[in-house]
């Protein structure tokens, strides 16, 4: 599977949809078992979807926008899947349509940064939901539109990492960190590569950024970003290349899931786990 993402729930990782080795959206889900180490398929989503975030707020797993079909057209549902029930609810949609966007969860709050909506066009806003009452706001857009981004959450901030303008020849190495409680951007130093279609995670107070594409190829890259000085360094590269990953840490290890080990349409089902 390519084009998924993925999120930790109560000791587990989740996936759910991603283009598939038809080259069609899935809507499958999975999750991983580490003590097992074991996969097993879970509750279907309602509907194929792919370049479609995951994240986890509280005790809840939310799978958030995504794009359909062929033509990749933007698509506004909120999911909330039942543990309990092995079952996928709906929820509030979003303000509007938009995939390729990535999202995070902070002070209780699922947020959701760039992506492309209708026409094809970036989405500006950033889009906040509140679990308690079901219920969307835009807030201060980001300053640099973008999709096929990264986002992680640390310390009550909001990271938006890397990304493209649509066109995966013209990368950006840009970082941009959100606070919630002052709805405020502010720049952070750039990554060490330019890189859209890549994928992040948290693990040990750093974010962990890897894989990503251009045109002409995917990229191994793994860097590491240390928020309280503001820097990034080179980390041992993926031993497998790929883009439109995903990347989930669980029990202080980085678990690296399938992609597209070839630009375009292409999909591996190979996990790689980094131990620091």
């Amino acid at each position: 599977m390519q084009e998924l993402s993925a999120a930790v729930l109560h000791g587990r990782i989740y996936v759910a949809g991603g283009i598939d080795r038809t080259d069609h959206a899935s809507a499958a889900a999975f999750r991983y078992d580490p003590t097992a180490n074991r996969w097993e398929r879970i509750a279907d989503l309602p509907a194929p979807r792919h370049h479609m975030p995951l994240a986890v707020v509280g005790d809840s797993l939310y799978a958030v926008g995504g794009l359909t079909g062929e033509s990749f057209v933007p698509e506004n549902t909120l999911w909330l899947y039942r543990e309990d029930a092995n079952r996928w609810e709906s929820r509030a949609v979003l303000p509007a349509p938009r995939g390729a966007s990535a999202a995070a969860a902070a002070n209780g709050r699922l947020i959701v940064l760039g992506g492309w909506g209708l026409k094809r066009r970036l989405v500006e806003a950033t889009a906040i939901y509140d679990p308690g009452v079901d219920r969307w706001r835009d807030v201060a857009p980001i300053p640099t539109p973008r999709d096929h981004l990264a986002a992680a959450a640390l310390s009550g901030l909001v990271y938006a990492i890397g990304g493209r303008p649509l066109d995966p020849d013209r990368n950006y190495d840009v970082v941009e960190a959100y606070d919630p409680a002052t709805d405020r951007w502010t720049a952070r130093a750039a990554m060490p590569s330019r890189r859209g279609g890549l994928a992040a995670a948290v693990l040990d107070g750093t974010v962990h950024t890897v894989g990503g594409e251009s045109r002409s190829g995917v990229f191994a890259n793994h860097e590491v970003y240390d928020p309280t000085t503001d820097r990034w360094r080179v980390a041992p590269a993926l031993p497998f290349a790929r883009h439109g990953l995903a990347a989930a840490v669980l029990g202080g290890r980085l678990y690296v899931i399938g992609g597209g080990p070839r630009a375009g349409f292409a999909q591996t089902d190979v996990v790689d786990v980094f131990v620091p």
